[in-house]
């Protein structure tokens, strides 16, 4: 099956166990700490971040394992790759653990900034990547500048 059946069955489940549990779409988006429109979308098989399609899932104790093909799993080991170094060259400029620099940009929103705009950051230079972190961090109430 493609991807996209998989996300619509997933979907249905959510569904179909919000409604064994009598709860409306804006009552499951208030668990999980999401609108009513992002349930709806889920729902409808519309796609989600993984993220939240797992708080979702925790929050109805159901469980979904999604096999990823091919393509998607090549461009999310591009990504991986990238953020593993960027949190590298960040522990190295500013003279922290891997582990420390890990916890600060994920506090302060560095990591869920280069997922999001991986498209334009990955061209940049790794230093420029990297000053980019600290601002969006910093701009976060990190206290690297």
């Amino acid at each position: 099956k493609d991807m996209g059946a998989k996300i619509e069955e997933i979907g249905k489940l959510i569904r179909k166990e919000r409604n064994n549990l009598g709860l409306t779409q804006d009552e499951l988006g208030q668990k999980v700490g999401v609108g009513k429109a992002q349930i709806s979308k889920i729902e409808n098989g519309q796609g989600s971040r993984i993220s939240t399609l797992k708080k979702v899932l925790d929050t109805l104790n159901l469980t979904a394992t999604v096999e990823l093909n091919a393509a998607a799993t090549g461009i999310n080991k591009k990504l991986i790759e990238y953020v593993v170094a960027n949190i590298s060259e960040f522990a190295k400029k500013y003279d922290l653990t891997i582990r420390e620099a890990s916890n600060y940009l994920n506090l302060h929103k560095g990591l869920s900034f280069l997922e999001q705009h991986y498209d334009a950051e990955h061209l940049l230079s790794i230093d420029d990547s990297v000053e980019d972190l600290a601002r969006v961090c910093y701009n976060n109430g990190g206290g690297l500048r």
